[in-house]
């Protein structure tokens, strides 16, 4: 079922956003095809690399954040989702570019993508839409131009490499079992440009093909189809035939051809016929518009009283923008041009479908493009795009192809040029956090405000808004509440400890349990901040240069396969593009040839890059972030290397992991993902800090990548870093309360915590006293003041001190050694201690009090 759905709400506070993706290997360019299929058809001279390498599936990537991110391509997008993503390499094949698609449903529902590529047509099976298969392909003259339709349990695929009519059959499909069943010649030239299928009359139609009109063949034998009629008056590019069911034209069938002499670009328009008697085709309307150059393709409303058309050539004629032309056919004998619309957007139009009362668009460079016209037929409103291009903004004929809207499960596909076969969702809600993205949240938490609009009144299950909120130490959800406003929600991210890293994102589901998230391809790729009040980065490398980096270190084995610096050209183990949003360069374990996995991969021991020395000594909580990439999977033997990164504090004489990756499970199958680390929780931080990155093939022999890109040190400030004062304090002599403040850190590593306790009354004797649990006792003992740590209390009796004229006691803290009543115990991460002051007073008698309380989780 569609998530459009007529009646829904036009006003839209709408998302964009970009998505990061790895991308595969760039093939060289293909020959252009000697024969363009009209007039001055410039798509041959527009030609770019063909993407190869391996895409992206988001079924099948791994729960760890940020898996199978690069920043090499980022498709903007808004309202659509990115499900999976096959490369030409993907689809198998030599395969030099993507050209037209369909959709096929088997009998038991299960959903199929059929792609034209330069020389074959596949056949991908995308009932689960993240993880679509490729399931056969179907090879065919080589040519940029191929288009296929699908007829009950058949597909028909047409070349402009000639060939004809290959009929295809998916009778077994669900099996797995795709074969080539007929090929239909003859008619004159075995080209065709395109290929139309009125399903309710069971007529093909070829379009096209060295100066023809319409080719008719009856599917009344599916396997077989049998030439009945031809029209031949003027060129038709593309074309659009139905058979009306009710009304003055019932039972006749009518085509909307987009047509013109001179194989199209002369006297170019709209011509309307009634092709019922195939012997004795008739010319109902022939339209023309203003600027045209070249009518390339439409489809009709759901209503048939508009037809919406495409003009391939208008934008490189002094139009600037994708314009849409309209055309009232209520009366196909009296068809009339109405208008155009167009969305602002710099791109040539290509292919368009209808469903639901929405106009999907295949606009080359600016990708799928999503039009309301139930709402306003003649000007509508877009309401959701995905860019297929984003390194193009340019009048050329690269990017998207075409695209299928009808699956029944609502999926979307659509064919790219360049870049294969893409699978969509679009989403039934738009869910935008009004907050600026939060760099970093406060210690006391930090309230977000969620805007969550309907494209289908009633379709939100409010009940399922909420904040879904990490840190390390497990998933806290925190249901959004309403602020009142229309579509409004807030909700807050909880107070953490300084410098603690948190993931969030929001999710809420429809009343049909359809979730929709933001950001959109959460929970892989969350909102990351930090808590504090601001964050410092202290030093940032995007690898464009070595800046003291040093890749393969005197002492290594590895034979090939070393560290280097470089613009990677990719396999299917290693990336083809560096992660940073600009700039082209990371390190990884050497440069080989194109596509070639075993080429230059790491072989027989281990190859080291390592950093500079860093100074972290006067950061108060430096975090350590970077991405790498690793792959040992590809190959015949099971996986059994270690991608290993190890940390120093002494300049390289000692080192400590960090992370070990592999041999198997998350992180061995390629992909940039995000690592990050509180280096305090690890280790002391010094000024001689160095990372150390070892990629290894020691055991059986497989193909080993790794890279690292995009290394960053980061420093958070906060107004108390340490740990939080409780319970309340009875005035002593001095007139005030006492208070306890931290100074250092509750980092175990450091383990340089100090306590002061400051507003005591002068030249006081007192001591610090520590307990896990936290209490409530007034006049303890006959003293004025409250005890507020609990039971098992131990002394801090070797640090007995006295306030002198500052009023203040200072204590030492070490982790190690924690004072209970019958011993001093150690502190694992995580364990929390709470402590207090204990002084003697004169107010106006002899007595004592207390401070507030002070508790501190160590780290």
């Amino acid at each position: 079922m569609s998530p459009f759905a007529p009646g829904s709400l036009r006003s839209l506070s709408m998302l964009t956003g970009t998505v990061a993706l790895f991308v595969g290997t760039i093939a060289p360019a293909a020959a252009a095809s000697p024969l363009p299929p009209h007039e001055d058809d410039p798509k041959i001279f527009d030609r770019r690399p063909a993407i190869q390498g391996t895409g992206f599936r988001r079924g099948a990537q791994s729960a760890e954040r940020g898996s199978a991110a690069a920043g090499g391509l980022e498709f903007a997008a808004q309202g659509v989702r990115l499900e999976s993503w096959l490369t030409l390499g993907d689809l198998g094949g030599a395969n030099d570019s993507g050209n037209d698609c369909w959709g096929y449903v088997s009998p038991s529902g299960r959903e199929y993508a059929l792609i034209g590529t330069s020389n074959a047509t596949v056949i991908v099976e995308v009932t689960d839409p993240a993880n679509a298969q490729v399931i056969e392909r179907i090879d065919g003259p080589s040519s940029l131009w191929r288009d296929v339709k699908v007829y009950r349990d058949r597909a028909y695929a047409v070349s402009e490499g000639g060939s004809g009519i290959q009929v295809i059959n998916l009778s077994n499909v669900d099996a797995g079992v795709v074969t080539l069943e007929n090929t239909i010649t003859g008619q004159g030239t075995n080209a065709t440009h395109n290929v139309v299928i009125d399903e309710v009359s069971g007529y093909l139609y070829r379009t096209g093909g060295a100066g023809n009109g319409l080719r008719i063949y009856s599917l009344a034998n599916p396997g077989s189809p049998q030439f009945v009629g031809s029209w031949n008056s003027r060129y038709v590019h593309d074309a659009q035939v139905v058979t009306y069911t009710s009304g003055p034209y019932a039972g006749r069938q009518i085509a909307y051809c987009c047509s013109g002499f001179n194989n199209g670009s002369g006297d170019t328009g709209l011509s309307v016929l009634d092709v019922t008697n195939k012997s004795n085709i008739q010319s109902l309307s022939q339209v023309a518009y203003p600027d045209r150059r070249y009518s390339h393709q439409g489809w009709l409303s759901a209503d048939r009283t508009r037809f919406y058309l495409g003009d391939e050539l208008d934008e490189r004629g002094g139009i600037n923008t994708t314009v849409t032309r309209v055309f009232d056919v209520s009366n196909p004998s009296n068809v009339t041009f109405t208008g155009s619309f167009d969305n602002g957007v710099s791109s040539i139009s290509h292919n368009m479908y209808e469903r639901d009362g929405y106009l999907y668009q295949a606009n080359y460079t600016s990708g799928l493009r999503i039009f309301d016209i139930a709402s306003s037929p003649d000007n509508p409103e877009e309401i959701a795009f995905f860019d297929t291009a984003p390194d193009l903004t340019a009048e050329s004929f690269n990017g998207l192809w075409s695209c299928y809207p009808n699956f029944p499960s609502g999926t979307v596909i659509g064919s790219d040029l360049e870049r294969g076969l893409f699978v969509w969702t679009v989403d039934p809600l738009r869910v935008d956090v009004n907050t600026v993205q939060l760099e970093t949240v406060d210690s006391a938490g930090e309230a977000v405000t969620v805007q969550i609009d309907e494209f289908t009144a009633g379709s939100l299950d409010a009940a399922s808004a909420k904040l879904i909120v990490e840190t390390g130490a497990g998933t806290l959800d925190v249901a959004l509440a309403p602020t009142g406003a229309p579509g409004e929600f807030t909700a807050s991210i909880p107070g953490y400890v300084c410098g603690t890293e948190v993931s969030w994102y929001v999710s809420a589901l429809t009343t049909s349990g359809v979730e929709s998230t933001y950001p959109k391809y959460a929970p892989a790729w969350p909102f990351v901040s930090y808590v504090g009040t601001a964050l410092t980065t202290v030093r940032e490398d995007d690898m464009q240069d070595a800046a003291g980096w040093v890749g393969g270190l005197p002492g290594d084995t590895a034979l090939r396969g070393a560290w280097v610096l470089d613009a990677p050209i990719g396999t299917d183990a290693e990336p083809s593009s560096d992660h940073s949003e600009d700039g082209r360069r990371c390190w990884f374990t050497a440069q080989g040839q194109i596509a070639n996995n075993s080429d230059a991969d790491v072989d027989f021991g281990f190859t080291t890059l390592l950093t500079p020395i860093f100074d972290m000594s006067q950061l108060a909580y430096p975090t350590l972030e970077y991405y790498r990439w690793y792959s040992n999977n590809v190959g015949q033997n099971p996986p059994d290397d270690l991608f290993l990164i190890e940390i120093s504090n002494d300049a390289g004489a000692t080192w400590q992991t960090l992370e070990a990756i592999g041999p198997l499970g998350p992180g061995t199958s390629g992909g940039w993902i995000r690592s990050s680390v509180l280096v305090p929780e690890v280790i002391v931080p010094t000024s001689q800090m160095q990372l150390r990155f070892i990629a290894s093939d020691t055991g059986n022999t497989n193909i080993v990548e790794a890279a690292i890109d995009d290394f960053r040190i980061i420093d958070a400030i906060c107004g108390d870093p340490v740990g939080t004062a409780y319970c309340a304090a009875e005035p002593n002599s001095s007139g005030g309360t006492g208070e306890i403040a931290a100074e250092g850190s509750a980092f175990l590593t450091r383990n340089d915590l100090q306590l002061v306790a400051s507003g005591l009354p002068t030249s006081q004797t007192g001591f610090f006293v520590v307990s896990s649990a936290q209490a409530f006792v007034p006049a303890v003992g006959g003293s004025q003041g409250n005890l507020c740590v609990g039971a098992n209390t131990g002394r801090y009796l070797a640090q007995v001190g006295n306030s002198g004229t500052t009023g203040e006691i200072r204590l030492i803290v070490d982790s190690g050694a924690i004072p209970q009543p019958m011993s001093t115990v150690g502190t694992l991460p995580g364990d929390t201690w709470n402590f207090q002051c204990w002084h003697r007073d004169a107010n106006p008698m002899p007595t004592s009090n207390f401070t507030r309380g002070y508790s501190v989780t160590f780290r």
